[in-house]
């Protein structure tokens, strides 16, 4: 070991093993011309040094890459870990990385732009409805860096989601259907999924009230349909999240209300909801893969491949938060 220093590097290695630095650096490599004997004697002589491997600083200076993909998520951590939409969109990425180098760097949406000018990031993938989306895509565009949605409306380039408007047609047909006119609209906070959602339920029933709620969460959900309830109650209720739709209804039962008898109400995702034991009427779509085909493009991007604009099939899934439309004087 060098006089003066007490780290183990790769000269000292080599020197152990007997070998040239270039043949003990193959040795950590895939796929490098060495023999299966050399690499044997190179790592056994890593291994007595506790040398872990080259450090990855200095790979990443020469390659010019970080093996890190980041992932925006809400700016609380606590509220995005409480989000299934959230937490199978990071399903997915992590399926798309498990066979590669690539880690995953988690990406509060609140980040200043100075601090997005120099993210230690290779891509990123958006996950979700963030309002700083925009500024984000802005800023990883001047350095070049793709940028995915997972879970966002699919009419930019760069997006793997489903197309909000058409799925959200299949729940305003199926209220339809069931006779219901008086229709209200618990919606998101504003941003495309929002717009694209709202839009469909207001083209299939344009006197809709709306309110709009802080977050996708039970407890928005609760107050925005309790403050719609107030108003007057309607047959139907359109909630844009699953999370939204229970708080929907406990605020309905919490008035009486029966559901679907009194009063139907529908969701949007297919997620499952920990402590909700009803089938709930909603969208399902595919969030998991929505995921996994984001960190794949993030990957592809890297190698040249264009950035898709790529909607996802939805299913309709009826549930027994639904009925026919009660009758009322």
């Amino acid at each position: 070991m060098t006089r003066g220093s007490n780290r183990t590097t790769l000269v000292h290695v080599a020197e152990a093993a007997g070998v040239s630095l270039s043949t003990a650096s193959h040795a950590f490599g895939v796929d490098k011309p060495i023999s299966d004997a050399t690499r044997a004697r190179v790592l056994a002589a890593a291994a007595a040094l506790g040398y872990e491997g080259p450090d990855p600083r200095a790979r990443s200076l020469r390659s010019g890459r970080t093996d890190i993909i980041g992932v925006q998520v809400d700016d609380e951590a606590g509220r995005a870990f409480r989000d299934p939409v959230i937490i199978g969109i990071l399903d997915g990425v992590s399926a798309a990385l498990a066979a590669s180098p690539t880690s995953v760097l988690l990406l509060p949406d609140s980040l200043p732009e100075e601090r997005l000018r120099t993210l230690p990031v290779d891509g990123v993938v958006a996950a979700g409805c963030s309002p700083a989306l925009e500024s984000l895509r802005a800023a990883m565009a001047r350095r070049s860096i793709p940028v995915v949605t997972a879970g966002n409306q699919v009419d930019d380039i760069g997006s793997v989601g489903v197309e909000n408007h058409s799925a959200t047609a299949l729940l305003t047909d199926h209220l339809h259907t069931l006779g219901h006119r008086s229709v209200s609209v618990v919606r998101l906070r504003d941003g495309d999924v929002e717009r694209a959602r709202t839009a469909a339920a207001l083209a299939a029933f344009p006197d809709a009230a709306v309110v709009t709620s802080a977050d996708s969460t039970i407890d928005e959900g609760f107050r925005a349909a309790g403050e719609l309830l107030e108003r007057a109650v309607p047959t139907a209720v359109i909630a844009q999240s699953d999370l939204l739709a229970v708080g929907a209804i406990r605020a309905a039962e919490a008035r009486g209300l029966r559901v679907p008898e009194d009063l139907s109400v529908v969701g949007f995702d297919g997620v499952r909801i920990d402590g909700f034991d009803r089938a709930l009427t909603t969208i399902r779509q595919p969030i998991v893969e929505m995921g996994r085909r984001a960190a794949q493009a993030v990957l592809a991007a890297q190698e040249g491949a264009p950035l898709p604009t790529l909607a996802l099939d939805v299913e309709l899934v009826v549930g027994d938060t639904t009925g026919a439309a009660p009758q009322r004087p």
